[in-house]
């Protein structure tokens, strides 16, 4: 029953696919090159739905603007390193909601949380809870010299139903790196690959950019490489100030494909890197004109090609 749960949880997760990734100078290279812009995102909520194979899923996104005072006050302190400084007036939240309920099973919610510096993506902090299978709540803080994480669970089934501060299995860990020794300017978040793809203003014509990237305890060389034109079939809900609205039809999207590669660390065993519950062939679909991630597709373990699609979206 456990080995079925876990299957399902793939679905929570974040991407992977491991390629040969370029040298360092290319990876600065290409990042200096990269001007972000949180005005060019239209949108501060998105909504995915997907049914398959007995399980129904729905990933929420939500971006918000956060003052700096506010954000420093939600980080936690790392008792190592040299804190990533958050930038004046304002800096950004992303979080991504997941409720996941299979058939015959519990239902499992999911919550990730990621403060990052919208003009360059450099990740801050972060927040990782899951209920209803494994529990857990991981509280991280990015640093210059790598990312401290304060991890709390359940001692037992007793303390299951308790919230997290009750928790008695407490943690902590450092996951050190060596951003020179790398090539990374900076490290950003995988959560925050959606929120660049909208700000990025890729093109079809552009070389692909490079991201240094968290995952769970190790970086990754993440490259957003921009492909061909596709025409995609929408059908979603259009929220704005104006009012609600039902977008359906026909759209040429750019598709923007993940290429991973996993980066020196000191851990023993390389760490599958995901992005919401791909690994292989991920692919983010952007309607150049709107600016919106329409479309998520690529295979997900152990239930194969999977296609999400934009079902709602409130604009700014």
């Amino acid at each position: 029953m456990k080995i079925h749960k876990k299957s399902v949880l793939l679905i929570l997760c974040f991407m992977g696919i491991q390629l040969a990734g370029p040298s360092k100078s290319t990876i600065a290279q290409s990042y200096s090159q990269i001007k972000l812009d949180l005005k060019r995102v239209p949108w501060t909520q998105l909504s995915y739905r997907i049914k398959k194979l007995s399980v129904e899923v729905n990933a929420q996104v939500q971006l918000e603007s956060l003052p700096a005072a506010e954000v420093e006050t939600a980080l936690i302190k790392s008792p190592k390193g040299d804190p990533i400084e958050v930038l004046s007036p304002e800096s950004t939240r992303i979080s991504v909601y997941y409720d996941v309920d299979p058939i015959f099973l519990d239902p499992v919610k999911t919550i990730n949380q990621v403060w990052f510096n919208p003009k360059d993506a450099t990740a801050l902090g972060r927040i990782r809870q899951r209920r209803g299978n494994e529990d857990f709540k991981k509280v991280y803080r990015f640093t210059q010299q790598g990312v401290f994480r304060h991890r709390r669970e359940p001692k037992d089934q007793h303390e299951t139903p308790k919230q997290p501060d009750k928790w008695t299995d407490v943690k902590d860990t450092f996951y050190a790196y060596n951003l020179e020794q790398l090539g990374c300017p900076n490290v950003t978040e995988r959560t925050v690959l959606i929120y660049i793809a909208s700000a990025a203003e890729l093109s079809k014509s552009m070389q692909p950019l490079s991201f240094c990237v968290f995952g769970r305890r190790q970086l990754f060389h993440v490259r957003l490489k921009p492909e061909d034109l596709h025409t995609l079939k929408v059908d979603f809900i259009e929220k704005s100030q104006q009012g609600e609205m039902r977008r359906q039809g026909e759209v040429e999207a750019l598709k923007i494909a993940l290429e991973v590669q996993p980066l020196a660390s000191d851990l023993e065993k390389v760490e599958d890197f995901s992005f919401l519950g791909f690994q292989e062939n991920i692919a983010i679909f952007i309607d150049p004109v709107a600016g919106l991630p329409i479309q998520i597709s690529g295979i997900i373990s152990k239930v194969g090609n999977v296609t999400i699609k934009l079902a709602e979206v409130r604009l700014r």
